[in-house]
């Protein structure tokens, strides 16, 4: 089943507001929108899902930054390669690097 990536592209926009409380919501409608889909995603789609998620992996709020990591995992399977090598490296980083509580939230 293929999603609409109007919807997919309104939701992304969501993901960047203001309110920790859309973000989160829009971070959680994304994803069960993308786990709609059958196979890989759209490879113009692929690069500012990514781009959104792995930026709410640094946002103020754990709660997005959990949500955040749910979504990573419930969908990865669905990025081309390429894709996947750039967010195991940004997951790396911000391990080594990263806050401790955000090690928590990642490495679960």
């Amino acid at each position: 089943m293929q999603t609409d990536p109007s919807k997919i592209r309104q939701l992304l926009k969501k993901t960047t507001h203001f309110d920790k409380d859309e973000r989160f919501m829009a971070t959680s409608d994304l994803t069960t929108e993308l786990e709609k889909v059958d196979g890989k995603l759209d490879s113009s789609l692929q690069t500012p899902i990514r781009d959104a998620i792995l930026k709410q992996l640094d946002d103020s709020s754990n709660d997005v930054q959990a949500i955040a990591c749910r979504c990573l995992s419930a969908i990865v399977q669905k990025f081309n390669a390429e894709q996947v090598e750039e967010i195991v490296d940004k997951l790396g980083g911000l391990l080594v690097n990263g806050k401790m509580e955000l090690r928590d939230i990642i490495s679960s």
